[in-house]
């Protein structure tokens, strides 16, 4: 089957799901079959600190793993988000401990599966690797190769691994069905006006209206469609009547930024047409009366992006269902020494 446009480059990442470390527990005792032991005293780069079936990872390739993650999110939050709470004790760098050993886990369960397949990188793949690894290692700075274990070797093999990984994705999802009918991925553009009659408005103002002042905004919401129908630009007039801080969307089947009779109806509506008022509930809980003029009734470059998403999270349920089961055949423990002493 074709790659679609939405395919991963870094496949670990988008892998990040509660359920996909069941098994892995810190501080166990194993007998792999290579003969590898967690280390349990100092730890060093040479250690190993997990075990993945009876592969050893020593702590060099975790260290790489955080260098790639603080790479991708320092330039954009700082060094301090690491230590950012998300709850009582809790860190983002802590989260992130857990995310770098699942990275790790997934890719080392995914090349096992991929050498009992016989599946390796091509030439070409392997040279993309190795040139990957030369510029990374180039641009970092010497305190970064010696505190995150850089080395071309080191990342060479790391990405290979990735390449891999996204190799056996495809390979793994070759029969995913890739036909997706056009009234399943469907997107039209709509402009609307909303009378907001429980919820907060984009000025920040709470409402909270009685049935009668409720009656009162019904007969004020049809008022306003009339005066709409007149409108030399619908966008315009919905923008000063409005309650939303927003009044035009590109919406599908399964969006969630309307109610979703209201999505039903616009969904109907041909170019160029005017709903009556209706009355719907957002997913935010916020209530109130809804104009749509529909713009387009069917925006083709949203509607092929939607199909490709589509497909990709049939690709990625396919995917996970199978990675769980290659993870049943797999024992993964944590040095506990490693753990406690291990942050990003």
């Amino acid at each position: 089957m074709r790659k679609n446009r939405l395919s991963v480059v870094f496949l670990a990442v988008c892998l990040m799901i509660s359920s996909i470390t069941s098994g892995c527990g810190k501080g166990k005792s194993a007998n792999p079959i290579s003969g590898a032991k967690l280390e349990s005293g100092d730890i060093t780069e040479n250690s190993t600190v997990i075990l993945v079936g009876d592969t050893g990872i020593k702590y060099s390739e975790v260290r790489n793993y955080c260098y790639l993650l603080k790479k991708q999110y320092n330039p954009s939050f700082g060094d301090g988000i690491w230590k950012y709470s998300i709850g009582e004790d809790y860190t983002i760098g802590d989260e992130a401990k857990q995310e770098v050993i699942n990275m790790i886990t997934q890719l080392n369960v995914i090349k096992s599966v991929a050498k009992e397949q016989e599946i390796t990188l091509t030439a070409d793949e392997n040279t993309d690797a190795v040139q990957f690894a030369e510029k990374l290692v180039e641009a970092a700075s010497d305190e970064d190769k010696e505190k995150y274990c850089l080395s071309v070797q080191n990342i060479t093999e790391l990405y290979a691994d990735n390449i891999l990984a996204n190799k056996m994705f495809y390979i793994a999802t070759d029969d995913v069905d890739t036909e997706v009918p056009d009234d399943v991925a469907r997107q039209i553009d709509v402009q609307y006006i909303q009378i907001i009659t429980n919820g907060t408005d984009r000025n920040g103002v709470a409402i909270d209206m009685d049935d009668k002042t409720k009656r009162e905004a019904e007969k004020r919401a049809k008022a306003i469609r009339k005066k709409a129908k007149e409108a030399e630009s619908f966008k315009d007039f919905a923008q000063e009547n409005t309650d939303s801080s927003q009044n035009e969307l590109t919406i599908g089947k399964d969006s969630r930024e309307l109610p979703d009779n209201v999505i039903d109806k616009a969904l109907t509506m041909k170019k160029g047409s005017i709903s009556e008022v209706l009355e719907g509930t957002a997913d935010d809980g916020t209530q109130g009366y809804y104009i749509v003029y529909c713009v387009n009734d069917n925006n083709e470059d949203a509607t092929y992006n939607r199909k490709e998403e589509i497909i990709a999270e049939n690709q990625m349920d396919m995917f996970k269902t199978k990675y769980s089961e290659w993870l049943k055949d797999c024992n993964v423990n944590i040095s506990q020494k490693f753990w406690e002493n291990f942050s990003i």
